[in-house]
């Protein structure tokens, strides 16, 4: 896999078209990084944070799909 690929795999691209009750329309992209489970640990820790739980969009522990959600604890 070349690095490319790889962070390609970790952007997410979501595009969105707009209709407006007047009629107008707008589009609109939003590129985002998808952090994976332990770098985000790392990056709410160095911010003083201590993660509590992540849950999958089922709500169990299993990170799949395409939601997840991070609880965390400020600690500082």
């Amino acid at each position: 896999m070349s690095a490319a690929t790889a962070a390609d795999r970790e952007v997410n691209t979501m595009y969105r078209r707009w209709v407006f009750p007047s009629g107008g329309e707008a589009q609109d992209v939003i590129r985002r990084r998808v952090l994976f489970p332990r770098e985000l640990e790392r990056y709410a820790a160095a911010a003083g944070f201590e993660v509590v739980e992540m849950v999958g969009e089922s709500g169990g522990t299993g990170l799949t799909g395409a939601t997840a959600y991070t609880v965390a604890r400020y600690t500082r």
